[in-house]
């Protein structure tokens, strides 16, 4: 065959393998670390169209063995297929030690906040459109009414983190650091190995250095997951500190400065399995909690009573029975099938709900690291 076919013939087993003779840390059924500076292992491996690819979502890179090779590793790309051949046994010689003398995982050059900037200011902005088309990327993060409906200072904040690339034909969102300035740019698409929508992010940017934090009031501090959440909860109108994963670990300083108060603090995890008796909803759960059990402590000192954990379908009534509803988001896409007005009071009914002393109890369990 030819050498440059040769990333079909590589399993997942035989890609851990390389990696692992290359000095990466591989264990059975995790993820794992491609660069120096990947504190939680964000790297993993998936089939798509019969070929293992790769994917880190620390800095939304996606890839085969060769790019990886090619990315991380630096090692040229006729280089890179000659590795993965002489391991296959289909090149004389056997140099894989040599590559793992010479070439060590580079920690690479992230885009500058000015480079990111100059990709952001390329997309249009939701006010450049016509009604028509405006209504239609709005429409696709949630549903038109309710940024209809919304505050004209909410708009405003969904206006300057939302944008339309007009060449993918798909909504954009920005993150921000603490002091203003772009993190990283996530594009609304397909998954590359599945037809699930996901938020892919720029390339070389640290898309999970930050959570994205809004504190406007001293209502309830909504503690949510993901990019689909931060720009509905801005649209919302209300408190919330968006984590950009299940693994964010711990808040930084500069993270912190911006809980200026005490408040009561709800987690709406993103429960995103079919079926809870799922070995991966299982690991999920543990790894949320032991997350949790990390950041309670640092809250505490801004807490005013209560942290507190919603399951929307049991917290409820209205969603019992709806599977869509597991996460802020998904309460929105389903909520004009109720009471419309119930989500738009959804931050009052937070407030409510936090003076519930019983949420003690809650608190409680979470401090022991259980959902």
């Amino acid at each position: 065959m030819r050498l440059s076919d040769v990333s079909s013939l590589v399993t997942p087993d035989i890609a851990r393998d390389i990696l692992a003779s290359l000095g990466v840390n591989i264990k059975p059924n995790r993820n794992f670390s491609l660069r120096e500076d990947d504190r939680n292992p964000s790297a993993s491996m998936y089939i798509k169209n019969g070929k293992v690819r790769i994917h880190d979502f620390g800095v939304g890179f996606d890839g085969d063995l060769i790019d990886v090779l090619k990315e991380f590793f630096n090692i040229p790309y006729q280089e890179a297929k000659n590795l993965i051949a002489s391991y296959l046994g289909l090149s004389e010689v056997n140099n894989i030690d040599t590559y793992k003398k010479e070439f060590k995982p580079v920690k690479r050059e992230n885009l500058s906040y000015r480079q990111i900037k100059a990709i952001w200011d390329k997309y249009k902005s939701l006010s450049s459109l016509s009604e028509e088309k405006a209504k239609e990327v709005i429409n696709k993060l949630i549903p038109v009414e309710y940024f209809i409906t919304a505050k004209k200072e909410d708009k405003k904040a969904f206006y300057n983190a939302v944008r339309y690339d007009p060449r993918q034909d798909e909504p954009v969102v920005a993150t921000f650091t603490p002091a203003g300035e772009i993190l990283t740019i996530r594009h609304r698409r397909y998954k590359t190995y599945d037809t699930i929508l996901k938020w892919k992010s720029l390339g070389k940017t640290e898309a999970n250095k930050y959570a994205q934090i809004r504190i406007k009031n001293n209502a309830p501090v909504f503690i949510i997951e993901g990019t689909h959440d931060y720009v509905t909860a801005l649209l919302l109108g209300i408190n919330f500190i968006a984590l950009p994963s299940k693994n964010y670990k711990t808040f930084k300083d500069e993270e912190l400065a911006l809980l200026k108060g005490r408040y009561d603090f709800i987690v709406i995890p993103d429960l995103d399995f079919e079926n809870e008796e799922d070995e991966k909803y299982k690991k999920f759960k543990e790894e949320l909690a032991s997350s949790l059990k990390i950041l309670i402590p640092q809250l505490k000192p801004y807490t005013k009573r209560t942290i507190t954990i919603w399951n929307l379908k049991e917290r409820f009534s209205h969603f019992k029975g709806i599977e869509k509803v597991k996460d802020l988001s998904d309460l929105c896409e389903v909520c004009d099938l109720y009471d419309s007005v119930y989500l738009r009071m959804f931050h009052l009914l937070a407030s409510f709900i936090a003076e519930d002393q019983t949420d003690l109890e809650a608190t409680l369990d979470l401090e022991k690291g259980e959902l």
